[in-house]
């Protein structure tokens, strides 16, 4: 472990990690009637069109391996019987959970077409994969075609494989934030996968249902060592007077470090309330500044963690967003200073703080096609968006009503993260560049 893994996370991020204030377990437990929407009423939010944008890719893996990682897929996912009846899987309970698992597999394949390069197909094949093998292993065991014991082996083996490659990760290149962002993937779907892989499994401790879950976590495992070894080769074979950036990082992230344990950072024992000079009891503000602090602990607390894991280009991703987040968060706190966000009256009110999202994000000055900390932040932005767009969506498609200030909070704090991004890149990349 490093000397940034051996840091100690206690006094870093106070309490923990921002879940209830004092002022706002008063905003949710208000007596005061909230205006409810109707699901009929809730399409003009959406009216202002967002662009599909991915994150930069640092490097685009091959041809022959992105194909290689979508035929295992498929493989696995023709491995379980359809339709599945009783006579392939007699228990129904069994059988429930290996369709479950092999549906969600099937549509995250489907997604796979919308994914807008090679690199993205084959990241997002890593987490199908896992559904698909946990139902194909599942099935086999139901056909006593693998047993508990098997797929244990396979996962202590792959488990000291995965620990392998973590632990030689390197940081060698000639452009520094691309470096920083490969390795950001490399490690960060190679510690997912370690998770997994050291689950407790949720079906107990027997049965085929646990030796699926286990084949899921060492099929997962696999794909992110295959998708991190190929990004390694095809960044190794494209460089020309690389150096190493080792030292280099390690210095910009134990400064993060420091700037994180200087900073104000909310946690459980802080009261919101005494960090605006204004009346916001019993109005939307509370929700919104909630929701600013949240991204910010959690930013504080993902970088710590992260370091102390040993995963040092992803620790310096997270640590450029709190970056953004703290600025981010001053930004909310000065509009409700100065009277904003007091009330939810109509859609309209969530429709402009969506919209203002929106063309904040058209002019922060990054591409998202560019492989810099600046463009993954903005893409970072865009795909929020896309999900709470997706969420507005499955709320039109309800029947009941809804209050839209989870919503309408989650665009305030989008649009003021994307509208932090360039002061925060820059002063992240001071830091960096040192």
């Amino acid at each position: 472990m490093t000397r940034l893994g051996r840091r100690t996370l206690l006094g870093t991020i106070g309490a923990g990690p921002l879940v209830a204030t004092a002022g706002c377990l008063e905003f949710f437990e208000s007596d005061d009637p909230t205006r409810r929407f109707g699901p009929d009423e809730l399409e003009p939010i959406l009216a202002m069109d967002v662009p599909t944008v991915a994150r930069p890719a640092p490097v685009q893996p091959g041809e022959n391996a992105v194909t290689d990682a979508v035929g295992r897929l498929e493989e696995l996912i023709a491995a379980v019987p359809d339709p599945l009846g009783a006579d392939d899987v007699p228990n129904e309970a069994v059988r429930h959970d290996i369709d479950r698992a092999r549906e969600i597999a099937r549509h995250r394949r489907d997604a796979l077409a919308g994914a807008m390069d090679g690199f993205h197909r084959m990241r997002r094949s890593i987490h199908a994969r896992r559904y698909a093998g946990e139902a194909a292993v599942a099935f086999e065991a139901v056909t006593d075609d693998r047993s508990l014991n098997d797929v244990e082996t396979e996962r202590e083996a792959v488990t000291a494989r995965l620990e392998q490659r973590r632990s030689g990760i390197t940081h060698r290149g000639t452009d520094l934030q691309r470096t920083l962002l490969l390795g950001a993937h490399r490690e960060s779907e190679l510690a997912t996968a370690g998770r997994w892989l050291g689950n407790r499994p949720r079906h107990g401790t027997n049965g085929a249902l646990v030796v699926g879950e286990l084949g899921g976590a060492v099929e997962q495992a696999r794909a992110a060592m295959a998708f991190s070894d190929e990004l390694e080769r095809r960044h190794e074979a494209r460089l020309t007077d690389a150096r190493s950036f080792e030292s280099q990082f390690e210095t910009a992230l134990e400064r993060s470090l420091d700037a994180i344990d200087a900073a104000a950072v909310p946690d459980r024992s802080t009261d919101l309330f005494e960090s605006v000079d204004a009346d916001i009891s019993g109005t939307i503000a509370e929700r919104v500044l909630h929701e600013g602090a949240i991204a910010l602990s959690r930013a504080s607390e993902q970088t710590v963690n992260k370091a102390a894991d040993g995963e040092t280009a992803a620790a310096l991703r997270t640590a450029c967003a709190f970056e953004r987040d703290r600025r981010a968060f001053e930004r909310i706190r000065k509009q409700v200073e100065d009277g904003t966000h007091r009330t939810l009256e109509t859609v309209d009110d969530v429709r402009d703080v969506r919209e203002s999202a929106v063309e904040i994000a058209a002019d922060v000055p990054f591409s998202p096609d560019e492989p810099s900390l600046g463009g993954d932040l903005l893409a970072d932005g865009y795909n929020r968006l896309e999900q709470l767009d997706g969420q507005i969506r499955d709320l039109l498609h309800r029947d009941w009503e809804t209050s839209l200030e989870h919503e309408y909070a989650l665009y305030v704090v989008i649009g003021a993260q994307l509208e932090a991004v360039p002061d925060g890149v820059s002063a992240f990349d001071g830091r960096l560049e040192e």
